[in-house]
């Protein structure tokens, strides 16, 4: 009976533990207007950020589509970003990465 009871318990323990969903935000996402006020303040991981989530963005279209574009250089992209974003204030990284992304097709 008691080894019934640990187990229910267990049972029970792990419904309660998978309701508690955890939630997390894409660091690269972000509107235009942030990427300009990181930019402007010279903040040291934007450049990081924007590249990388690039990368994974890039990564997840080719899985898509199956199709393998040569992936740009990350400077480029973070240069293109900066330059996008200047353009586009109401815009955000998304746009900016389906608009790469559709460029390197």
């Amino acid at each position: 009976m008691k080894k019934f009871l640990v187990i229910l318990a267990l049972v029970f323990g792990n419904f309660l533990i998978v309701g508690t969903g955890y939630s997390y935000s894409a660091v690269g996402y972000m509107k235009c207007e942030t990427v300009n006020k990181l930019v402007e303040e010279e903040n040291a991981d934007v450049k990081n950020m924007i590249m990388f989530w690039f990368s994974g963005y890039y990564t997840g279209r080719n899985y898509e589509t199956s199709s393998y574009p040569k992936l740009p250089d990350p400077q480029l992209v973070y240069i293109a970003t900066i330059n996008y974003c200047t353009k586009n204030p109401l815009k955000d990284t998304v746009d900016l990465a389906d608009y790469l992304y559709s460029s390197l097709l």
